[in-house]
C-alpha cells in the first residue's frame, strides 16, 4: 500500500512538471503578439542605447524595418508600438524583430544631440556613454523593460553648433539637416552640437513639461532609469 501511494505521489509529480512545463512554454511562445511586441520594443532600445536606464532618448519619428523588408516611420514610443503590434497580427508566423533605419537621431541627457548614419556609428556613440554603476545592476529586467523611453523631445529647438551658431530647427527633419550638414562641414570634430535650454519635452503620462537647464534634464533622463 505504502508503495503504491508512492508510485502514485511519483506520478504526480512527473505530470505537474509536465504542466508547469507547458505553461512555462505557454508563456514564452515567440509567435504571440504580446511577446514578440515587448522583445522588438526592447531589442530596438537596446541596441539605439535609447530609453529607461541608457544614455539617449530617440528624436521621433525615426524609421523600423521589418523581416519582409518593409519599412514603417514612427512617431513616438507608442506609436512603434502598435506600429510593431499591428505588423505581427498580419505576420502571425514570424519571429525576427524589427531593426532601426539609419540615419537617426538621439539626444543625450547632457542636452547634445547627434545623427548617426549607420549601425558602425551608433556603436562608436554608445561606446562614449559612461559606465553605469551600482549593485546589481542589469538584473531583475522584465520584458518590456527597456522598451519604455522617459520623454519625448518638444519641437520646435534651438540648437547651439560647437562654433557658437545658434540655428533653429523646427522639426526632426530640420535637425537632421542642422546636424548632417554640421558633421560634413567639420568631419574632425569632436564636440557635438546641443539644444539651448529651456526645451520642451513630452512625459510618458502625456504631460508637456519645460526643463530649464542641463541639470534639469540630467536629472530627468537618471530619475526615469530607476
Amino acid at each position: 500500500m505504502i508503495k503504491l501511494m508512492k508510485n502514485f505521489a511519483g506520478v504526480a509529480f512527473i505530470l505537474a512538471m509536465i504542466g508547469l512545463a507547458s505553461c512555462d512554454k505557454s508563456s514564452l511562445d515567440v509567435t504571440s503578439e504580446d511577446y514578440f511586441t515587448l522583445g522588438a520594443m526592447d531589442s530596438l532600445h537596446r541596441d539605439g542605447g535609447c530609453g529607461r536606464g541608457s544614455c539617449f532618448e530617440f528624436v521621433y519619428p525615426i524609421s523600423i524595418k521589418f523581416a519582409d523588408g518593409t519599412t514603417a516611420e514612427v512617431t513616438s514610443n507608442e506609436n512603434m508600438r502598435e506600429t510593431i503590434r499591428t505588423w505581427k497580427e498580419n505576420n502571425p508566423s514570424a519571429t525576427e524583430r524589427p531593426t532601426l533605419v539609419f540615419p537617426l537621431e538621439v539626444l543625450a541627457k547632457d542636452g547634445t544631440v547627434s545623427s548617426v548614419a549607420s549601425e558602425e556609428e551608433f556603436k562608436t556613440l554608445l561606446a562614449t556613454c559612461p559606465p553605469k554603476r551600482g549593485k546589481g545592476h542589469g538584473r531583475g529586467h522584465k520584458p518590456g523593460d527597456r522598451g519604455q523611453n522617459c520623454f519625448t523631445l518638444a519641437f520646435p529647438v534651438n540648437v547651439q553648433l560647437p562654433d557658437s551658431t545658434v540655428v533653429a530647427a523646427a522639426d526632426r527633419d530640420a535637425l537632421h539637416t542642422i546636424l548632417h550638414t554640421w558633421k560634413k562641414n567639420n568631419p574632425t570634430s569632436r564636440v557635438r552640437p546641443t539644444l539651448v535650454f529651456p526645451i520642451k519635452v513630452t512625459l510618458t503620462d502625456g504631460t508637456e513639461k519645460t526643463v530649464a537647464s542641463k541639470e534639469e534634464l540630467t536629472a530627468l533622463k537618471d530619475s526615469c532609469g530607476n
